[in-house]
């Protein structure tokens, strides 16, 4: 089709500098621009010059994803299961899918929500460029600060991620911190998450809700299982599923009350479970392996008597994941070098 278009530019430059010399309309210089702009604007309007240079991708490679994931993102054997297996399936029936992939992330801070959606874009979206271009985040504390303005909220909402699917059709929208967000706002894009806008076709992106509610139902849960000798390794999301879907329709926020929630749209509940020494130690390790740098054991020891564990008695769990952890190898490099 791309060829057809290439023939189309030739066969008006041709008409054009032609009419110009036999009839004197205009000089070949003027008819090269009116030409060029018009032919340039009927590829991008047709959307055919992005994804000839890359730019609306339409498929990734999810075992690479898998290999990054097994590399870098820990303590999470329910989340990686769900997320692969719903990429690859909605990869597969891509043609055939009736809407966008829909997913929800629920767990404390620092256990990964933000860390997964990273990964995902940086696997969808090859280049920089077109991540930038393709992979949106919408953050809901700075977004949506005034009650008194939610109607303006959701008619932008909506234009802005209309707009994005129209430019291109394969996104990945991550609104983060929906626990922020005002009740009501995210039920405006009901139309595009469920594909029933006729205007564009939603199919071939993604939409991630990323968010603190459920957190401490999955640490009450998670304890529960624990004192009854269930390993970490074998607890399935069957056991927090019910407890996602509820809490996030209970709780404070975006997902309040949702019918994003009563109309079952979302297609997979996703708890991150709280992370345990050991996973910070391998977010340690990590980072030092990613920076390519070396800290010895007692200075490894050292960062994580920073960290907080809790809830009291056990004291399993760090309070921020690792989410400081960054932040406090970097802090110790620099140290090491005064």
């Amino acid at each position: 089709m791309l060829c057809g278009k290439y023939f189309l530019f030739y066969f008006l430059s041709l008409f054009f500098f032609k009419s110009t010399t036999v009839y004197g309309l205009i000089d070949p210089i003027t008819g090269t621009f009116v030409v060029g702009a018009f032919v340039s604007g009927y590829f991008l309007n047709s959307n055919y010059i992005l994804p000839y240079f890359g730019g609306c991708p339409k498929t990734f490679e999810i075992k690479d994803l898998e290999h990054d994931m097994k590399k870098s993102f820990f303590g999470q054997h329910i989340a990686s299961k769900i997320v692969v297996s719903a990429l690859a399936g909605n990869l597969h029936r891509s043609s055939k899918n009736k809407k966008p992939l829909v997913m929800s992330f629920h767990g404390s801070t620092g256990s990964g929500k933000n860390f997964l959606s990273d990964l995902i874009a940086k696997h969808m979206f090859k280049s920089n460029k077109v991540k930038e271009l393709r992979y949106y985040v919408i953050h809901g504390r700075s977004k949506f600060p005034l009650q008194s303005k939610i109607n303006d909220y959701k008619e932008k909402l909506y234009s802005d991620v209309k707009s994005a699917i129209k430019s291109c059709d394969t996104n990945l929208f991550v609104f983060d911190e929906i626990h922020y967000i005002p009740m009501g706002i995210l039920d405006i894009l009901i139309p595009i998450l469920e594909n029933n806008d006729v205007s564009v076709d939603s199919r071939n992106s993604i939409f991630i809700f990323l968010t603190n509610t459920a957190s401490d139902s999955i640490i009450k849960k998670y304890l529960e299982l624990w004192v009854s000798g269930v390993s970490r390794e074998r607890m399935k999301v069957q056991d927090f599923d019910t407890i996602l879907l509820k809490s996030a329709f209970n709780e404070e926020g975006g997902l309040k009350k949702s019918a994003i929630i009563d109309s079952h749209i979302i297609d997979h509940y996703v708890p991150f479970l709280p992370l345990e020494k050991v996973h910070v130690q391998q977010c340690i390790e990590a980072e030092l392996k990613n920076l390519k740098k070396h800290l010895d054991s007692e200075t490894k020891s050292e960062i994580l008597q920073i960290i907080t564990f809790g809830p009291e008695p056990q004291k399993l769990f760090s309070s921020s994941g690792c989410k400081r952890i960054k932040a406090l190898v970097t802090t110790e490099l620099e140290s090491n070098l005064i």
